[in-house]
C-alpha cells in the first residue's frame, strides 16, 4: 500500500504589491464567469484576482480551493470562494480532478453566457493592437461556441533577467516568451465541455484558434517561484521512498527539480532570443493542419510544438499585467 507524504506547502516567496494592482478598471455589464482552482497558491492567485477584476465583477470569479487547510491571500473578498475538501493523492487523481473541473465549468454554461479559465498560473490577453478588454472582446466581437487563445509561455531568461521584483508588472521584468501548443487550450466556452488532462483538448469538433486572444502561461516566469513550485509538485507525486507513483498526475508533475532547473538553464544556453514577429502564422498552419479527433477517449487534437528558442514579447505588451 502506498503511502504519501502530506502535502503543506509554503508560502510563495513572492508576495505581490497591491501598487500596481491598481490598474484602470474597464468593467462593464459581462454575463461572463472566470474560474481556477488552487491549492495554496497565494501569489498567483492575487495576481489572477487583479487583472480579471478589471474586466468583471468580482462576483463573476469562481475559486475552487482544494481543502480548507489551504493558504490564501487576502484579497478574495467579494469573490466566489468554494472551499472543497483536499483531494488526497493517487492513482487518477488528476484525471478526476479534470473531470470534476469539466462538469463543473460545463454547468455554468447553463447560468453564463461565455465561461473562461484554468490554471491560476495562466491568463488570457487580448492583444494591445485589438484592445484592452479581453472580455469585451469575447462577448462582442466572437460567436464560436469554443475559442482556443494562441499560447505564450514566459521565460525567465536568467542569462538577461534578474530576479522578480513584486513591487512591479511583470512583463516589465520579463520580456521574453516561447510559443507552445500544448497551452493552446480550449479553455473559452459557451456551451457544455469535457476536456482532457490538464484542459489541453476537449470534445469539441473544430479548432476556434484566436488571432487575437493569447494565453499567457507563467510557470517559467522566475527561476526561484518555479524550482520551489515543482518541489512541491514533485512530493504529490512520489511516496515516503521518493519513488514516482505513475497515473497520478501528469508529466510535467514528475520532472524533478534538478530536471526543471535544466530546462530552464536550456533557453538561455539555445542563443539569443528572436527579435522579430509575433504571428505565428506557420505554427498556426501547423496546428489546424494537424487537427484530428483521437478515436479512443473522443478527443480533439491538434499539433505539438515547443523548443527552446525564446523571442522578444512585443512592448505593447509590458503594461498588461
Amino acid at each position: 500500500m502506498q503511502t504519501w507524504v502530506d502535502q503543506n506547502i509554503p508560502v510563495m516567496y513572492l508576495k505581490p504589491h497591491r501598487k500596481w494592482f491598481e490598474f484602470e478598471r474597464k468593467i462593464v455589464p459581462q454575463n461572463v464567469a472566470i474560474w481556477t482552482m488552487v491549492r495554496n497558491e497565494e501569489y498567483f492567485l492575487a495576481l489572477w484576482v487583479a487583472y480579471y477584476e478589471r474586466f468583471v465583477p468580482r462576483e463573476n470569479l469562481f475559486i475552487l480551493v482544494d481543502g480548507a487547510d489551504s493558504s490564501l491571500p487576502d484579497c478574495l473578498q467579494g469573490c466566489q470562494v468554494v472551499t472543497l475538501p483536499k483531494s488526497q493523492p493517487g492513482r487518477g487523481w488528476d484525471k478526476r480532478r479534470w473531470s470534476f473541473l469539466s462538469h463543473f465549468v460545463s454547468s455554468l454554461t447553463y447560468r453564463f453566457d461565455v465561461v473562461m479559465g484554468g490554471d491560476v498560473d495562466e491568463l488570457v490577453v487580448l492583444d494591445p493592437l485589438v484592445g484592452d478588454n479581453p472580455v469585451e472582446y469575447i462577448q462582442q466581437r466572437t460567436s464560436d461556441e469554443v475559442i482556443t487563445p494562441f499560447a505564450i509561455e514566459v521565460i525567465h531568461r536568467v542569462d538577461l533577467e534578474p530576479a522578480l521584483d513584486p513591487s512591479r508588472p511583470v512583463l516589465e521584468q520579463r520580456i521574453h516568451g516561447r510559443a507552445n501548443a500544448v497551452y493552446c487550450k480550449p479553455c473559452i466556452t459557451r456551451r457544455p465541455i469535457r476536456w482532457s488532462l490538464g484542459q489541453h483538448y476537449s470534445d469539441y469538433p473544430r479548432l476556434n484558434l484566436s488571432s487575437d486572444l493569447f494565453l499567457f502561461h507563467l510557470r517559467f516566469f522566475d527561476r526561484d517561484a518555479l524550482l520551489e513550485r515543482q518541489k512541491q509538485r514533485y512530493l504529490h507525486v512520489t511516496n515516503t521512498d521518493s519513488d514516482i507513483v505513475r497515473g497520478v498526475a501528469g508529466a510535467g508533475w514528475m520532472q524533478s527539480v534538478e530536471q526543471v532547473d535544466a530546462e530552464l538553464q536550456g533557453f538561455a544556453n539555445f542563443g539569443p532570443p528572436e527579435q522579430d514577429g509575433f504571428s505565428f502564422d506557420r505554427l498556426r498552419k501547423l496546428m489546424r493542419r494537424k487537427w484530428r479527433l483521437e478515436e479512443k477517449r473522443q478527443i480533439w487534437r491538434h499539433a505539438k510544438f515547443s523548443g527552446q528558442n525564446t523571442f522578444v514579447i512585443p512592448e505593447r505588451f509590458r503594461s498588461v499585467f
